[in-house]
């Protein structure tokens, strides 16, 4: 049983792990700081609309055109990839303002900026009648050839006739070069260019030595990161690098996310990524945000692109959630499965607890019993050892006092027979009881003298069992006890009957009685268990 659940614990592992893509510790640091990145969607818009709320307020306080076009310039770098149709606004709002302050400066970057937001709408005949109604000092400015070039890279890109494709790659070509050579290499524009212009001809090891220095650059404009980190990751892509590309799409994703713009590539190349790497719940939530922002940022050529991968990870995204169904399904048997050996198992477990729990109970009462019968055993022995000591001190005690009483009728028959020479009254003699005294005071002093011996805390112990105004006062050297300790003595000998005891001590039956009942009234203890008590001083534990 024990292996058939481990097996199927092992299969529920398994199951779990099933279709999740692993990835190196950097790319997955970095995948889930673009997840906390998307989850924090609401606080980053609320911090982007207090700074329009501000420029806004700002907009209304200005007192001069020159303030009102600086706050319009402001709001639209603001909209600038968060809000095509508001940057639009805010661009022509500036267009106009310009117009009527007569100001070259201004007039250019109103057209340049509006052009941009008309080209990423998808707007490009506007777009380029736009320009078209401009001076021909606007086109000679840097800023000119590099709208034109996206508006004909775009063209190029998003058509199939082969004769439209030759034009439009030509056109680009042209304003790409004039761009290029209008301007600096310093310059990040002209960065960007250049890259495009190396990444089309496929030297993407050049666009990495030239990005990558920058990308580590802590003073980088946090709106020009995100595109240079797009950019190294696909040139990445293109050398075939997936995971360093993975990497850099992510970087670019978390960047864009930030600011926040919603006109963005990363997020989109990257959902597209991980669904070449069966990542499909990941890619359909990247993309599915993608295309949240596309639409919110109006975007026309995102919302192209993110909606014509959409179908696919959408329908993959179905599948995976299909087969996760059944998964889910298969666990869930397989865990009623478990849980039903598990009851089986707890049940065995619990009758074999029960019989544990028996059999633990009859060996505590057999355990109980046996310290039992060696209590008694043990109680027995000391009860031999105490009467084998008791008759051997006594023993010898007799025979010696046999002995004595033997020499001293010997010394009484020589006294009478003495007397008798001499004449004296031998009656007299014969009724003395001078002699028995004595023989009966050696007696006793042989006894009290072999007890104490015996039972050396007898009179200690005694006191502890009677109140305290009836303690016995007694010195251990006189070595004599009273009759009444007599009594009590010959009781912790074992002799409870009072005939035997008071033709022992000489004296009647009732006297006996008397000390006895006199003897338990003094104790501290239950009277009927006090000889009792007498029983047990000294006895060995």
């Amino acid at each position: 049983m024990e292996k058939c659940i481990y097996f199927i614990f092992c299969s529920l592992i398994l199951f779990s792990c099933a279709g999740k893509v692993h990835y190196s510790e950097e790319i997955e640091a970095e995948l889930e700081k673009l997840d906390k990145t998307i989850a924090a969607k609401e606080m980053i818009e609320t911090q982007k609309e207090y700074r329009i709320s501000l420029l806004r307020d700002e907009l209304a306080e200005s007192t001069s055109s020159s303030e009102e076009y600086n706050a319009y310039d402001k709001l639209f770098d603001e909209y600038f990839q968060y809000n095509v149709d508001s940057a639009i606004f805010y661009a022509a709002k500036k267009l106009d303002l310009a117009q009527v302050m007569e100001s070259m400066d201004c007039i250019k970057d109103a057209h340049f900026d509006l052009a941009d937001r008309y080209i990423m709408s998808g707007l490009y005949e506007a777009a380029l009648d736009l320009f078209e109604g401009c001076g021909d000092e606007l086109k000679t400015d840097p800023r000119y050839f590099s709208l034109m070039n996206t508006i004909y890279s775009t063209l190029e890109k998003s058509t199939c006739d082969p004769a439209l494709i030759a034009r439009y790659s030509i056109e680009k070509n042209a304003y790409r070069a004039a761009f290029l050579s209008s301007l600096d290499d310093k310059d990040i524009g002209w960065i960007f260019v250049k890259t495009d212009n190396l990444s089309a001809e496929g030297n993407n090891e050049e666009v990495l030595s030239l990005l990558l220095p920058l990308a580590d650059d802590n003073k980088l404009d946090i709106k020009n990161q995100g595109v240079i980190y797009y950019t190294i990751a696909r040139a990445y892509s293109m050398l075939g690098d997936s995971d360093n590309a993975v990497l850099w799409y992510a970087k670019g994703a978390v960047s864009d996310l930030s600011v926040p713009k919603y006109e963005y590539m990363s997020l989109y190349e990257l959902a597209a990524k991980l669904y070449e790497s069966d990542d499909i719940e990941r890619a359909y939530k990247y993309i599915t945000r993608s295309i949240e922002d596309a639409v919110r940022s109006n975007a026309q050529l995102h919302k192209q692109l993110s909606s014509q991968i959409l179908p696919v990870i959408s329908e993959s995204y179905n599948k995976y959630i299909s087969l996760k169904n059944r998964y889910i399904k298969l666990a869930l048997f397989i865990s009623l499965l478990l849980l039903m050996l598990l009851v089986i198992l707890s049940v065995f477990l619990i009758r074999e607890r029960a019989r544990v729990v028996l059999a633990e109970r009859q060996t505590k009462e057999i355990n109980q019993q046996l310290k039992q019968l060696t209590e008694e055993l043990r109680d027995n022995v000391r009860i031999l050892q105490e009467t084998n000591l008791v008759k051997e001190m006594y023993l010898g005690r007799y025979l010696s006092m046999c002995s004595d009483y033997i020499d001293g009728l010997e010394k009484y028959r020589t006294s009478l027979r003495k007397i008798s020479k001499e004449g004296g009254d031998l009656v007299s003699a014969l009724k003395s009881k001078e002699f028995m005294e004595k023989a009966l005071e050696d007696f006793y002093s042989q006894f009290d003298d072999t007890f104490l011996e015996l039972f050396p805390d007898f009179i200690v112990q005694l006191n502890e069992l009677l109140q305290e105004d009836m303690k016995v006062s007694y010195h251990s050297r006189e070595r004599l006890l009273t009759t009444e300790l007599r009594v009590l003595a010959l009781i912790r000998l074992g002799v409870n009957d009072s005939v035997k005891i008071s033709h022992f001590l000489r004296r009647s039956v009732s006297t006996i009685y008397n000390y006895r009942v006199k003897m338990r009234n003094s104790a501290i203890c239950d009277r009927e268990e006090f000889e009792n008590c007498i029983m047990r001083i000294g006895a060995r534990q």
